[in-house]
């Protein structure tokens, strides 16, 4: 990996998984807080893949988020 590559990485707060941001389709919480697409939708979120659009927040209960 590319060491500018790892700078674009993020982990999700819930599993841990390294996610790509500006590429994967996880939630984000904040400027430096993400969740992974299986997180969030496993907490409700909804991702309208036609509109490339999240349509429910997942919830985020619970999720220490560091900005707190």
């Amino acid at each position: 990996m590319h060491r500018s590559e790892t700078r674009e990485l993020a982990t999700c707060a819930e599993c841990g998984a390294e996610i790509a941001p500006a590429t994967e389709r996880g939630f984000a919480l904040g400027s430096d807080a993400f969740l992974c697409f299986a997180c969030a939708v496993r907490r409700g979120g909804r991702y309208d893949e036609r509109l490339d659009r999240w349509e429910a927040d997942p919830d985020v209960e619970g999720l220490a988020l560091g900005d707190s």
